[in-house]
């Protein structure tokens, strides 16, 4: 980096780019600082100097995750402590299920956004640089553990004020401070006392108190026949893992090394769903234990996973269910390993191993894959649509599994202009492009596609049912619409860079299958082009032998199906943990 023009420092921004800012004189910390302003900066993403990727290497994210975890799980009993006078007297157990899907997703923050912080004070710390920051008595209240991942982990006001303390712990000489005006927020709704509202709300905890709660893609019938199974007391060991001794720093020797204290920062970010818990005096171990199924709605919903906590402080047990896609298929994968892969069990749609992971994997057909094989067996369509499904832009590193960076992120959209270039005009008008849902802190998705290529339609409505009707589908990225394709046999063309999505090693051999077979593809261009070549005529490729074993390979691991019904399978497994 070199002076501004003037001779003058340059302005680091940390949170949202003022308007009218000059690239000359104005350094970006990351493309977060033109989330919703994009419209602004007519081709930010190249007029400006952005500050280093810290994790793009997966070995530097792996070591991440490790701290994010390590710092959640040292910091645990702090945090117990500061909810309630009494915490010691509860087991450990409470607090763990309790915080531990808020508390890993604000550990995650801090570690990463203290990568960045290392990376650019490497790299412009001996520069005159001028920071305006944030001060420590900003206030942020949010509702829910939902409102902090939308708008902490996502939210550029917040990020900023998170930046600014970890800056202000290891702050470089030739940097000079600006303390912007404090800012205090608030962010969600309440939800309003209505006839509807309490009645919907009393039908959804009504579901969750079954022990097998009505899952995803799972009918009512599944969820009661299955929680029939789950009503006798467990007789084989507990494969429970204690966080400390797994995921605490004395386990692992990675130390996040903070250079301030991490309390006030989870603290921060406490939800008042969680916070005004009231915690029980007491509670007795059961005699004999007994299991039951967790619901997805663990990490946003803080009451039932107060319950979810009172039933393992009794010595009972959880099982968690895969809901998407990732498990067992990235090379990192954060906090899943301490929310869902150290309890009891966890269900997966067909693997069995997660590299560098530890869990009892239990590999059984899933109904929400199983229905979409039933809609589309035997169907032929004469559909002329080519479907393209894009996932979230997001501008912040918020994850730390295996996912584009920040930085990364924007070559990935660019990938999609590639792609139809690359592709003949005349199949952009029987395209339907399906963008990921509204997310805070994400870039401009279709609205900055769309006009490039005003021949495309937006894609609205059920996902499952335009992928049952399309001709062809593609896809940009290794997600859950993946893995639905290929258990309902549809004929799909995949592309997306292999660095920016690292996978473990069992789905890079299966990623091979996918490449010889012509099914992936490592660039947009490449892929646009086998779109063109099987237009004609997808079914009689996609019905190859070699194509059609690379299918079932994948599927054998990321998307089984069973002939007949899922449910033996289900009932089998149920009675034998």
């Amino acid at each position: 980096m070199s002076l501004a023009p003037d001779g003058g420092a340059r302005t680091l921004v940390l949170g949202h780019m003022p308007k009218g800012a000059d690239p000359q004189h104005c350094l970006a910390a990351g493309p977060w600082c033109f989330a919703g302003r994009e419209d602004a900066f007519d081709e930010w993403e190249h007029r400006f100097t952005f500050a280093p990727e810290p994790l793009q290497n997966p070995d530097a994210l792996d070591t991440a995750a490790k701290q994010a975890n390590a710092l959640y799980v040292d910091t645990l009993s702090a945090l117990a402590a500061s909810l309630c006078p009494y915490s010691g007297e509860l087991p450990q157990a409470y607090w763990e299920t309790l915080l531990t899907p808020w508390g890993t997703l604000v550990a995650r923050q801090i570690v990463e956004r203290l990568q960045r912080i290392k990376a650019m004070t490497r790299e412009w710390g001996d520069l005159p640089v001028r920071v305006p920051l944030l001060p420590e008595n900003c206030s942020f209240e949010f509702q829910t553990d939902h409102d902090v991942t939308f708008y902490g982990a996502l939210g550029t006001t917040f990020n900023h004020w998170l930046l600014s303390r970890l800056l202000e712990g290891c702050w470089p000489n030739a940097w000079t401070k600006e303390l912007l005006p404090p800012a205090h927020e608030i962010y969600g709704e309440r939800t309003p006392h209505s006839l509807k509202n309490c009645l919907k709300s009393l039908a959804n905890a009504a579901i969750l108190s079954l022990p097998f709660p009505r899952l995803k893609g799972m009918s009512l019938w599944q969820s009661m026949r299955f929680s029939l199974e789950l009503l006798r007391p467990r007789l084989t060991q507990d494969n429970s893992l204690p966080l400390a001794d797994t995921f605490g720093s004395a386990a692992t020797g990675a130390h996040a090394r903070l250079p301030i204290d991490p309390l006030p920062l989870f603290l921060a970010a406490l939800p008042l769903s969680l916070a005004r818990l009231r915690h029980p005096r007491a509670l007795r171990r059961q005699s004999r234990s007994f299991l039951r199924v967790a619901s997805i709605q663990v990490y946003e919903n803080a009451a039932y996973r107060q319950k979810l906590a009172i039933w393992r402080a009794r010595g009972n047990r959880l099982m968690y269910v895969q809901h998407g896609c990732g498990y067992g298929q990235r090379r990192t994968s954060c906090s899943g390993e301490l929310v869902e892969y150290a309890h009891h069990a966890f269900a997966t749609w067909g693997w069995t191993a997660h590299h560098g992971c530890r869990g009892n994997f239990i590999p059984l057909p899933y109904p929400q894959l199983a229905k979409l094989a039933s809609k589309k067996a035997g169907r032929l369509s004469d559909s002329r649509k080519l479907l393209f499904v894009g996932t979230e832009i997001s501008a912040f590193g918020y994850r730390l599994d295996s996912w584009p960076t920040p930085l990364q992120m924007l070559h990935y959209r660019r990938g999609k202009e590639r792609f139809f270039y690359a592709l003949d005009r005349d199949i952009h008008t029987h395209t339907l492009y399906r963008p990921y849902f509204s997310v805070p802190g994400t870039l401009r998705d279709a609205d900055w596609l769309m006009p490039r290529f005003p021949e495309l339609r937006l894609c609205t409505g059920p996902l499952a049912r335009h992928m049952l009707d399309c001709r062809l589908l593609v896809l940009d990225h290794p997600g859950t619409s993946l893995h639905e394709a290929m258990a309902a046999d549809i004929p799909v063309i995949l592309y997306w860079e292999p660095g920016h999505w690292p996978l473990t090693p069992d789905a890079e051999t299966l990623l091979d299958m996918l490449a010889k077979a012509e099914i992936w593809h490592c660039a947009p261009d490449k892929a646009a082009l086998k779109v063109q070549a099987v237009w004609g005529n997808p079914d009689l490729w996609w019905r190859c032998a070699h194509v059609q074993q690379a299918r079932r390979n994948w599927c054998a691991s990321y998307a089984m199906t069973v002939q007949g019904s899922e449910n033996p399978h289900w009932i089998k497994a149920l009675r034998e943990l």
